[in-house]
């Protein structure tokens, strides 16, 4: 799935800026993975120069130029979540043991990474 940014409302003062961290207004990017809850809802998107492991977005800030979901991707629904991501990292504690450098979760988000940037964008006809 790959979506193109329409906007970018800055997160330190709510005003729109043209980029923000390897995400620009215009530019089309894969979703690594999408979350919602009670209250929220976001799309974890990664930019050419985003820092790893990518940026957590308001949906309402893009469009969906690709809708393909990627092999390997799962849905599940638990403790009021709904997440949307590769089955690598539907496992409890995923983000937790990246964020602590955890080398499987690591190799896990590299490997997902890799796969979904080799995908490329649709081909348009």
């Amino acid at each position: 799935m790959r979506v193109r940014c329409l906007e970018i409302v800055h997160p330190d003062g709510d005003f729109p800026v043209a980029e923000f961290d390897g995400i620009r207004v215009g530019g089309v990017y894969p979703v690594l993975e999408m979350v919602t809850d009670d209250d929220q809802c976001y799309i974890r998107v990664l930019g050419p120069d985003s820092p790893d492991p990518g940026l957590e977005w308001d949906p309402v800030s893009f469009e969906t130029v690709d809708t393909r979901i990627p092999p390997g991707w799962t849905l599940t629904i638990a403790g009021g979540r709904t997440r949307l991501t590769d089955a690598r990292w539907q496992r409890p504690g995923f983000w937790t043991d990246y964020h602590r450098g955890d080398p499987q979760a690591r190799a896990d988000y590299d490997n997902v990474k890799r796969e979904l940037l080799a995908a490329g964008p649709p081909h348009e006809d």
